[in-house]
Protein backbone atom coordinates (compact mmCIF):
# COMPACT_ATOMS: atom_id res chain seq x y z
CA UNK A 1 0.00 0.00 0.00
CA UNK A 2 1.54 3.29 -1.14
CA UNK A 3 0.46 6.90 -1.15
CA UNK A 4 0.23 8.92 -4.34
CA UNK A 5 -0.61 12.49 -5.26
CA UNK A 6 -3.05 12.71 -8.16
CA UNK A 7 -3.10 16.07 -9.89
CA UNK A 8 -6.01 16.81 -12.20
CA UNK A 9 -5.74 19.64 -14.74
CA UNK A 10 -8.62 21.84 -15.87
CA UNK A 11 -9.08 19.54 -18.87
CA UNK A 12 -10.01 16.50 -16.77
CA UNK A 13 -11.11 17.84 -13.37
CA UNK A 14 -14.81 17.37 -14.11
CA UNK A 15 -14.43 13.76 -15.31
CA UNK A 16 -15.18 10.85 -12.94
CA UNK A 17 -11.69 9.43 -13.46
CA UNK A 18 -11.23 8.05 -9.94
CA UNK A 19 -14.46 6.08 -10.18
CA UNK A 20 -13.61 4.79 -13.64
CA UNK A 21 -10.16 3.61 -12.53
CA UNK A 22 -11.66 1.76 -9.55
CA UNK A 23 -14.29 0.10 -11.73
CA UNK A 24 -11.84 -0.74 -14.56
CA UNK A 25 -9.13 -2.19 -12.31
CA UNK A 26 -11.18 -3.53 -9.42
CA UNK A 27 -8.57 -2.07 -7.07
CA UNK A 28 -9.70 -0.30 -3.92
CA UNK A 29 -8.35 3.22 -3.57
CA UNK A 30 -8.54 5.08 -0.28
CA UNK A 31 -8.84 8.87 -0.56
CA UNK A 32 -6.84 10.48 2.27
CA UNK A 33 -7.10 14.14 1.31
CA UNK A 34 -8.68 16.06 -1.52
CA UNK A 35 -8.47 19.65 -2.66
CA UNK A 36 -10.86 20.09 -5.56
CA UNK A 37 -11.51 23.37 -7.32
CA UNK A 38 -13.19 24.35 -10.56
CA UNK A 39 -9.99 24.35 -12.61
CA UNK A 40 -7.78 21.81 -10.82
CA UNK A 41 -7.70 19.13 -8.17
CA UNK A 42 -5.14 17.34 -6.08
CA UNK A 43 -6.04 14.13 -4.31
CA UNK A 44 -3.85 12.07 -2.01
CA UNK A 45 -4.71 8.37 -2.19
CA UNK A 46 -3.57 5.01 -0.88
CA UNK A 47 -3.53 2.40 -3.63
CA UNK A 48 -4.07 -0.95 -1.95
CA UNK A 49 -2.51 -3.25 -4.58
CA UNK A 50 -1.69 -3.57 -8.28
CA UNK A 51 -0.20 -0.07 -8.19
CA UNK A 52 1.43 -0.10 -11.62
CA UNK A 53 -1.80 -0.91 -13.44
CA UNK A 54 -3.76 1.71 -11.48
CA UNK A 55 -1.14 4.40 -12.04
CA UNK A 56 -1.08 3.65 -15.75
CA UNK A 57 -4.89 4.05 -15.95
CA UNK A 58 -4.69 7.45 -14.21
CA UNK A 59 -1.95 8.61 -16.57
CA UNK A 60 -3.93 7.43 -19.61
CA UNK A 61 -6.82 9.57 -18.33
CA UNK A 62 -4.71 12.72 -18.13
CA UNK A 63 -3.95 12.71 -14.41
CA UNK A 64 -0.42 13.47 -13.24
CA UNK A 65 0.67 10.89 -10.65
CA UNK A 66 3.50 11.18 -8.15
CA UNK A 67 4.46 8.68 -5.46
CA UNK A 68 4.79 10.21 -2.00
CA UNK A 69 7.68 8.64 -0.16
CA UNK A 70 7.32 10.86 2.89
CA UNK A 71 4.19 12.37 4.36
CA UNK A 72 5.49 14.78 6.93
CA UNK A 73 8.96 16.26 6.70
CA UNK A 74 10.64 17.12 9.98
CA UNK A 75 13.21 19.92 10.09
CA UNK A 76 15.63 18.43 12.62
CA UNK A 77 17.36 21.79 13.04
CA UNK A 78 14.18 23.47 14.31
CA UNK A 79 12.31 20.61 16.00
CA UNK A 80 12.62 20.67 19.79
CA UNK A 81 10.72 17.35 20.20
CA UNK A 82 8.11 19.02 22.41
CA UNK A 83 5.33 16.60 21.43
CA UNK A 84 2.71 19.20 20.50
CA UNK A 85 2.23 17.35 17.22
CA UNK A 86 1.57 14.04 18.97
CA UNK A 87 -1.50 15.23 20.81
CA UNK A 88 -3.31 16.43 17.67
CA UNK A 89 -2.56 13.49 15.35
CA UNK A 90 -5.88 11.71 14.69
CA UNK A 91 -4.22 8.42 13.67
CA UNK A 92 -1.48 8.37 16.31
CA UNK A 93 1.10 8.30 13.51
CA UNK A 94 3.45 10.59 15.45
CA UNK A 95 5.16 9.25 18.54
CA UNK A 96 8.17 9.58 20.80
CA UNK A 97 11.06 7.19 20.23
CA UNK A 98 13.07 5.68 23.10
CA UNK A 99 15.37 8.72 23.10
CA UNK A 100 12.34 11.09 23.26
CA UNK A 101 12.65 12.36 19.72
CA UNK A 102 9.62 12.68 17.45
CA UNK A 103 9.05 10.06 14.74
CA UNK A 104 6.32 9.81 12.08
CA UNK A 105 4.94 6.44 10.95
CA UNK A 106 4.41 7.16 7.27
CA UNK A 107 2.11 4.18 6.91
CA UNK A 108 -0.33 5.59 9.46
CA UNK A 109 -0.10 9.26 8.47
CA UNK A 110 -3.07 10.53 6.45
CA UNK A 111 -1.49 13.91 5.66
CA UNK A 112 -4.21 15.92 7.39
CA UNK A 113 -1.77 18.65 8.41
CA UNK A 114 -2.93 18.94 12.03
CA UNK A 115 0.63 18.41 13.27
CA UNK A 116 1.98 21.10 10.97
CA UNK A 117 -0.46 23.64 12.41
CA UNK A 118 0.24 22.55 15.99
CA UNK A 119 4.04 22.76 15.79
CA UNK A 120 5.17 25.87 17.69
CA UNK A 121 8.57 25.78 15.98
CA UNK A 122 7.19 25.38 12.42
CA UNK A 123 9.45 22.35 12.10
CA UNK A 124 6.95 20.14 10.28
CA UNK A 125 5.72 20.36 6.69
CA UNK A 126 3.58 18.22 4.42
CA UNK A 127 5.57 16.79 1.52
CA UNK A 128 4.16 18.38 -1.60
CA UNK A 129 6.81 17.83 -4.24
Amino acid sequence: MSKYLLEYSSKVVESPILSKVIIDTGVLINVLRADIEHEKASIVVDILHDEDRVIERFKESGVRVRKLDENIKKDIENCIDCGACISVCPTEAIYFTKDWSIEVDKGECIRCGACVLACPMKALAIQER
